[in-house]
């Protein structure tokens, strides 16, 4: 009985998570449009990609999060541009949040290790819920652990909310490091579903690593006289919104054409009311094929109080470069966890 409690209260406070908070994902390093629009064409060769989550599989009030994207860099030009469409969905109100996003992206290359490139972005976005779902407090017998069906603070009916929203964003990177930043939400857009004000608050990213080169591996099966790449990355993204705060760090080795990693998310040192800001520690593996695919896995395993009830998370990515190879030789390579045919 008092799991069941447990399991109603936290599903009630993920919906207002998800109301207030944009979509996270755990692979954000493989989501490069959605970490920062800067990213738009950042390694000068056509992308397209898509990323689905499913977040606490094991409860009734799952949430999914689906997004594509395509990027694309002008040969021989400062100019990039990326469309992203992202899908959330939050199964106890049956709470849709969908956008869809252009980005352009202006490269800066200060000199021949160094390069520092923008990007802004225009995005559409729409809201949908379903109240007639929800599960209010006073429905509730404590004694008897029976949910009743009519709550004084019941709300009828569907809601659909719509708007445009900007983003910008930069990251400054050489062959080994990068360190970027975005703020989404620049406007903050009014999102409520009742004509009260309700602003989507600015939401901050703050990202970076250090890629080191191991010994190179294997001669690859190409005409070209190149190696396998052995590297090891270090790499950490801090995101605010409102009065949440969230840290992304971990460590990700690349053995071509496998990649492994290890991951922490959350804040330890801090907390939100009593609640520990403790979530979960991630392991991922993928691979990287010469055919410029790349299919990445990881899984979270829960270590905030859900631990146990809500089955973790499930993450899946899977992208394709495709282009003309030997313009990646020219030029600086954004270092962020692999970049195939160096």
């Amino acid at each position: 009985m008092r799991r069941l409690f447990f399991i109603i209260s936290l599903s009630i406070v993920a919906l207002n998570f998800v109301l207030s908070q944009d979509a996270q994902l755990t692979q954000f390093y493989n989501a490069p449009l959605y970490l920062n629009p800067a990213y738009a064409g950042s390694i000068e060769l056509s992308r397209v990609g898509f990323n689905q989550r499913i977040q606490w599989p094991t409860l009734s009030q799952t949430i999914e999060t689906s997004s594509a994207y395509f990027d694309n860099h002008f040969n021989n030009t400062p100019h990039g541009v990326g469309f992203l469409v992202v899908k959330n969905r939050e199964s106890l109100a049956q709470l849709t949040s969908t956008f869809l996003a252009l980005q352009y992206s202006y490269r800066l290359e200060l000199n021949e290790n160094l390069v520092f490139q923008l990007g802004t972005e225009g995005r559409f976005f729409q809201k949908d819920a379903d109240y007639e779902e929800l599960i209010y407090s006073d429905q509730i017998d404590l004694s008897s652990g029976v949910i009743a069906d009519i709550s004084a603070d019941f709300v009828s009916g569907q809601y659909r909310v719509g708007g445009l929203d900007l983003a910008a964003g930069g990251v400054l990177f050489s062959n080994a490091a990068w360190l970027g930043g975005a703020v989404y939400h620049i406007t903050e857009p009014d999102d409520s579903f009742d004509g009260n004000s309700s602003k989507i608050s600015r939401f901050y990213s703050f990202h970076g690593g250090y890629k080191f080169n191991l010994k190179n591996g294997k001669r690859r099966k190409t005409l070209a006289y190149s190696f396998q790449e052995r590297s090891v990355t270090l790499a950490a993204n801090y995101k605010q919104q409102g009065v949440f705060t969230q840290l992304d760090f971990g460590v990700q080795s690349y053995l071509e054409p496998i990649y492994f990693g290890l991951w922490y998310r959350g804040l330890p040192i801090s907390k939100l009311g009593s609640v520990n800001k403790s979530e979960s520690v991630i392991a991922l593996v993928g691979v990287q094929l010469e055919e410029g695919i790349n299919i990445g896995y990881s899984y979270d395993f829960t270590v905030s109080e859900l631990r146990g009830a809500s089955g973790g998370s499930h993450e899946i990515s899977i992208s394709l470069l495709f282009g003309d190879m030997r313009r990646l030789k020219k030029h600086v390579k954004l270092p962020c966890f692999y970049m195939p045919f160096r």
